[in-house]
């Protein structure tokens, strides 16, 4: 386990609070995920999808009912890119705590986790744009340093790209 990143009163979540980022190949307390992410590449370029609310974005989203973790990663990288990665490997999580529960607060408290994995593509098939996303490219390592999400969670991606280019992993196609 590597903290990366921790930060005190992050925007957008309820305030007062404090985030963690950390590399680790543990899940944290599954009961506690909210979210699951997958930084895919091909080659040593990073998938994106273009969501309409925040534009570039890696693929992810909320857990549903009797989903894993990466059942969940994986279900929303298709849905926001249409990918199928080989075996993907836990790369590590944000912790989330907060320090005052909001009335009708829907998530775990005070602790959350959103887990990132890391993973090759195997495949994209067609994708047409949906509600929640106008598309999906693949970004350079030098097009991906110029995006937001990278430059707030570069040791992140670098560990993500160094894996994906370096990877000697059983390849296992997922979908």
């Amino acid at each position: 386990m590597q903290i990366i990143r921790e930060e005190k009163n992050v925007r957008g979540l309820p305030l007062p609070n404090e985030t963690r980022l950390v590399l680790s190949g543990e899940l944290p307390p599954q009961e506690l995920i909210t979210g699951c992410f997958v930084l895919a590449f091909r080659g040593n370029e990073l998938l994106l999808t273009d969501l309409k609310e925040r534009g570039w974005d890696i693929p992810g989203g909320h857990v549903e009912p009797g989903e894993t973790p990466v059942e969940a990663a994986l279900r929303e990288l298709c849905e926001e890119t249409g990918a199928s990665v080989e075996t993907p490997e836990m790369l590590g999580y944000e912790l989330i705590r907060l320090h005052h529960k909001p009335e009708r607060y829907k998530y775990p408290y005070p602790d959350s986790y959103m887990v990132f994995y890391s993973a090759r593509i195997a495949r994209l098939d067609e994708f047409e744009s949906t509600e929640e996303t106008r598309g999906r490219a693949l970004f350079k390592p030098e097009e991906a340093a110029d995006l937001s999400w990278i430059r707030q969670n570069r040791a992140l991606y670098e560990e993500a790209l160094r894996r994906a280019v370096s990877g000697n992993k059983e390849k296992r196609i997922i979908t």
